[in-house]
Formats: C-alpha cells, structure tokens, sequence
C-alpha cells in the first residue's frame, strides 16, 4: 500500500536527518567495507534462525544502501520502482507472511543483509520483532581487542547453548551468565534450558525496549544478566512474558545506575542540618491536634551471628545503640543466621510482618537477597553494608575506614624497630586498598623508611604470623575488630615481644549507634527522600568519616604520652581538613606516579576503587586462587582483582 510507503518514507527520512545532524552515517553500513581494515579467519554455515530484527545493523554489500536510512526504513522517490515493490511486498506480508528466508551474514553477532533488504525494512516497518534468516558466520582475526575478545567468548557460549541476541561487549560475561544458570561453556546444555533461555530472554528483551532500553549506555546482555542475578534463573524461568515485564518494570532504576560503568555517588557527610532529633511519643501526645504516634521500626538481618562473627557483633551493638539513643521513637529486631535464600526471604516476610521501615543488611554478599526484596517489597528503605556496589534500590553505608588507618599508620611507625610494620588485610575489595596505602602513606609521614609489610587474613595455606616473624616485623596492624571465636587472638595494632607476647597498641573503633541514628533520622525528616531526588539516576553510598562521630582510633593507656599525643594532633588534623592522606604527591609501588605534587584530593570513586599499592607497601595483591572461599565470596561480589567468572561460588539457590 502505497500509504504506508509515504509513512515509512517520512520516518526514514527524519532518521537520516537526525544523523546527519549528529554527524553520523546516515545509511546502513556495509560489512565488505569494515572487513577491509579489518580482515577474517573465513565463513562458517550456520543454518535457518529466527533472529531478533534489533541485531540487523546493515547490509552485506554496498548495493543500494541510499534507498534506506540506518534504520532500514524506506526513503526512495515515492514513484519509483523501489516505491512500487516495497508496497506490494507490504500488502503481501500481511495477507501471507514472509515465506522465505532473508540471507544474512553474521560479524561480531551483528547481522548483514545479503538478500531480503526490503523484507528487513518492512518488518521494522510493522515492528515485526524478530525474522526467519540464513545465517552465515564470518570469523573474525584473532585479537586483543575488547570486542573481539568478547566475541570470541560468544563463540564458546554458541557451541554449548546457540541463541543470538544476548549481547555484551564485557569481558568474562557468558562465564558469568552460564554460572547464574549452573552451566558452564564446556558441555552442551540441554535441549530444555536453551528453549527456555531464548524464550525468557525474548521476553525480557521485548520488555526492555519497549519501556526504552535502547536509549540507555546498557546493553541488553548486559541489563539481562543484573536481571537474572536479582531473581535467579529458577523463578524467572517459571514465569510468562507478563509478568518477566513487570517484574523489569520493578527493577528498571537498576539498569538507570548500571549503564556506562555505573555512576556512583558518595554522600561523605551527614546533613547535621536535618538530623534534628526525633520528638519523645509524649511530646507528641501533647499535641492539639491528637495523633497516634507510631515508632520507627527497623529490622536488622545478619547472614551471620554476632556469637561467632566479630563483624555482625559490631553492628549488634550498634543496633541496640540506636535503641538507646532515640529511646522510645524507635523499635528494632534483629535476625541472625540468614545466609540462605530461604532464610533471608522468610526473615524479609518476618521483618515485613513486624511492620519494618527500614531493612540494614551488614555484608555485601547479601547484595543480591536484598536488592530482590526492595523489588518484591519496595514499602520499607533498605539498606546494604557496603560501597561502591552500584544499586537503586538498595543505598549502601560505610565508612572512610582509611582515615582511622591512617592514624595507626603513623602511630605503627613512631613504634617500629628497624623502619618495619605490618599490615594483615581482610580480602581485596572496595576500600581495603585505600586503607593499606593511607596506613603506609601515615607510617611513611612519620618514618620516611618506613616499609609495610603486607600480608592477607583471606589467603589460604598461609601462615602471615610466621612470615611477619621471619622478616623482623613487630609492630602489626590486624584485624579490626576482635573474633567471638579466637578471643584471645590479637586484633587492631599490637606489637609483639621478644617473647612472643603481644601487647595490643590501638584500635580503630566502628560507632554503628551513631551512624543508624544518623541514617533513621535522615530517613524520619524526609532527607532521603531529597537526596535521592537531587541525585537521580546514580547509586548512593552513604560514606561517612570521622567527621560524622562514626569512626575514631581508640589508644592503649599504656602508650608514651608523645605517642598519644602524635596521634591527637592528626586527629584534628585530619577533622579540620588540613590532612588528607590522598592529597599531593602519591607514588606507587615502582616508582609510578599516580599524581603531582600540586594535585588535590582523590575522588572518592578513585579512593573507594583504588588498585595501586603506595611505594613503601611490602607485598602485593593476591591473585584469586591463593584466596580461601569466604575471600573468593567477597571478591566476586566488590572485589578489585580479576575473578575468572567460571569458578563464581554465589550460584542461583533462590526459591
């Protein structure tokens, strides 16, 4: 029908002005041209597929390519020959269907049109999704490059599970889709589980367009797998295309915050300003207009139990701190022991029961679990003990534990014998690297000889005390909290004897209490409510310091009075501004500069993410199969080293 060529000619030609005006081709490229700078391995058959329309991104030849715009809608003369068969091809579509397949040739899982131009530009026409094709694989040159390593894994995932479509240009990305699926890129995966893969991605895709997923910098592999990973493949394969599109409807703030590399944003101070306290309930039961006050409910659940983790002690603490301080406006519950997927969704339904306004998670690993429940329950706040991990519906909180590091790093190397200290990190993820180096960059301040010796609580088969022993270390900065299971283990900065005693130095010291009744009065006078409105579209880290009374350095009353001195002097240093360990110069290990001696202060994703190691750090690193499995679990969920998506630990164990 000659109308809707006049229709489909309108949008083409608005699609090329648009590109033209945004200084792109305005054509459909043509895959002999990118082949001529590139080159390829040779042609591989691939059969009959029914292929998505949104991977058709060109023709195979030069031929006519000014009769479409990019997008392959028409824009020849309404008179011309072209004109004619691509109306008669419309009205043909829509008695019969299209009865052969179009032929295509595939490169870098975007598709090239050899035959069947004007069936491609129909089908957009009529937003057809997808269309039977006859696909030809062109191999591409062996490379480096980021998209042809990618590409290359695609390979792999095609010769065990072979569907088209499911695109990312990241590194290890099919490892780690096949793992979401308890799969791997090495057997063929049943017949069931590739149907039921094409099926709910098709649904997920359809979805994702159509609420606008190809304006975001995401693609829809990629926006696929955040998918998968929030429900698990066991429910989201049980579901129909309904409700996969409500519940990517739920979720869809999730791929706002991922696209690009996932803008953060570190709220490094509270707004003393709008923290005022909570009224007492008989303030306001004195009021003229009567009110049933109800108090504010939050629900604390802990993977692990504050009997046997030094960690969820801390925030136990902290939990009935926060009871303390804001006394009757304020009623919690803790949950302990929910590591499982079941534990964890019947702990939400308890906490939901109880009537929480506020759900705190205390590990990173529980990222997952809780992001799935501010999905399914999105009344309450919800809140995850970590930073840097980039969620919308999930805030993060924690603190710049390298001030307090940096503190002791001083104060370690005023003590030191010989211009050695150690250090024993937990795992290698966000933040513990900036706490390594502003505890090297202190001892450096005070001992410009000082040398760190860096040593790992997560290694396996190692044994860090003997290796600190043998190399004359006797000033040692461990563990920052002390462990319910190993009481007499040492913990914070200690030095050891000549004897083997260990004196304990100095702590670093978590206020948990503060910081809750920091986030919950946030929460009662609506500053959560404007700050994720100012800040829209980015992930949020509450990251405050010692500024905001969450964090200090607790000293031993037995240390010389210059020592203690020393380290109250940076103290206000650091509070007033005047000291920042990631201010100035910083050389890393080799002499390589990270920045001049005129710089500033590091951004906080610079410090949240840091992956050099200062110059006088002793060590390095650990490379993932010298870490234990609680180490491994960190690091796949916030870690800074490379993990090979393979050997991922945290399968799907949902529902």
């Amino acid at each position: 029908m000659l109308e809707d060529y006049a229709k489909a000619r309108k949008l083409g030609l608005k699609q090329v002005d648009r590109d033209v005006s945004d200084g792109r081709y305005p054509y459909p490229p043509a895959l002999d041209d990118i082949l001529k700078n590139r080159g390829y391995q040779g042609e591989v058959p691939v059969g009959l597929i029914e292929v998505d329309l949104s991977l058709i991104a060109g023709t195979k030849t030069r031929g006519r390519q000014n009769m479409f715009s990019s997008g392959f809608l028409p824009i020849a003369e309404p008179g011309s020959e072209f004109a004619a068969k691509w109306s008669d091809l419309i009205d043909s579509q829509r008695a019969e269907g299209l009865r052969d397949p179009i032929i295509v040739y595939e490169y870098l899982q975007r598709l090239y049109v050899q035959e069947g131009n004007k069936r491609v530009s129909v089908s957009r026409y009529l937003g057809t999704p997808t269309i039977l094709a006859s696909v030809t694989r062109v191999v591409p040159m062996p490379s480096d490059e980021d998209d042809l390593r990618a590409y290359h894994e695609f390979e792999r995932f095609w010769r065990v599970c072979p569907i088209y479509g499911i695109v990312s240009s990241s590194a290890g990305f099919y490892a780690r889709l096949a793992a979401l699926l308890d799969r791997d890129l090495e057997t063929p995966w049943p017949d069931d589980e590739v149907r039921d893969l094409r099926s709910v991605f098709d649904a997920f895709s359809a979805s994702f367009r159509r609420r606008g997923g190809d304006a975001l910098d995401l693609q829809v592999g990629d926006a696929f797998a955040t998918y998968v990973t929030i429900f698990g493949w066991r429910h989201v394969r049980a579901l129909s295309p309904s409700q996969i599109d409500d519940e990517v409807g739920r979720i869809w703030g999730e791929f706002v915050v991922a696209q690009g590399s996932g803008e953060r944003a570190y709220l490094e101070d509270p707004s003393l300003g709008h923290t005022a306290p909570l009224p007492k309930l008989k303030s306001l039961a004195k009021s003229a207009v009567p009110v049933l006050a109800k108090p504010f409910r939050v629900a604390f659940i802990y993977d692990l139990n504050p009997l046997s983790s030094g960690w969820i002690a801390l925030h136990e603490r902290g939990r009935l701190g926060l009871e303390e301080r804001l006394g009757d406006t304020v009623v919690t519950r803790a949950y302990t022991d929910r590591s499982s997927d079941a534990a964890f969704d019947q702990a939400v339904d308890e906490a939901l029961d109880f009537g929480a306004d506020l759900v705190i998670t205390c590990s990173p690993t529980q990222m997952r679990q809780v992001q799935r429940a501010a999905a399914e329950h999105p009344q309450p706040a919800y809140l995850n003990c970590s930073v840097s991990l980039s969620h919308s519906v999930v805030r993060g909180f924690y603190g710049r534990m390298y001030e307090a590091k940096f503190l002791l790093g001083a104060l370690a190397a005023s003590l030191a014998k010989h211009h050695r200290v150690g250090y024993v990190a937990e795992s290698p993820v966000f933040s513990t690297v900036a706490e390594i180096n502003a505890f090297a960059i202190g001892a450096q301040m005070v001992d410009p000889y000082a040398e760190v010796h860096l040593k790992w609580l997560s290694a396996k088969d190692y044994d860090w005390r003997r290796e600190l022993r043998e190399e004359g270390v006797h000033v040692i900065s461990a563990r920052d909290y002390a462990n319910p299971l190993a009481p007499r283990e040492s913990w914070g900065l200690y030095r050891v004897g000549d004897d083997g005693s260990e004196t304990r130095l100095a702590e670093p010291v978590w206020e948990w209490g503060r910081y809750y009744e920091l986030l919950v009065r946030s929460i009662r006078n609506d500053t959560w409510k404007r700050v994720g409105e100012k800040i829209r579209g980015r992930s949020l880290n509450y990251w405050w310091g010692m500024s905001a009374g969450v964090l200090d350095v607790r000293m031993s009353h037995e240390l010389p009075r210059g020592q203690r001195r020393l380290v109250d002097v940076l103290r206000q240093s650091v509070l007033s501004g005047r000291t920042h360990p990631f201010t100035g110069e910083l050389v890393a290990q080799g002499g390589d500069r990270v920045q001049g001696p005129e710089a500033g202060r590091l951004t906080g994703e610079q410090i949240v993410r840091m992956r050099w190691l200062n110059e006088n750090v002793i060590g390095r690193l650990p490379e993932q199969r010298e870490l234990s499995r609680d180490g491994l679990v960190e690091v796949e969920v916030a870690g800074v080293i490379p993990v090979d998506p393979s050997t991922l630990l945290l399968k799907d164990t949902s529902r």
